[in-house]
């Protein structure tokens, strides 16, 4: 199974991995769970909107007005 694949479904089985946090993500943590959430997509991920929202506002992240994740 593709490494992908195996985290796309690791994720979709636990939903409590796509709870928004009880606090705000470090720029690290962000990094990680924006990378762990890659199939997911921001406006149905709560978690990864959050990871998406820290690393922008740390300058990491610019948001893309295009292609909306």
């Amino acid at each position: 199974m593709h490494t992908l694949a195996m985290h796309q479904t690791v994720a979709m089985i636990a939903q409590e991995h796509h709870r928004a946090p009880s606090t705000p993500f470090t720029v690290a943590s962000a990094h990680r769970v924006a990378q762990f959430h890659i199939a997911c997509r921001a406006q149905r991920c709560p978690r990864k909107a959050a990871a998406l929202e820290a690393l922008a506002t740390a300058g990491r992240l610019v948001p893309s007005t295009r292609h909306p994740r």
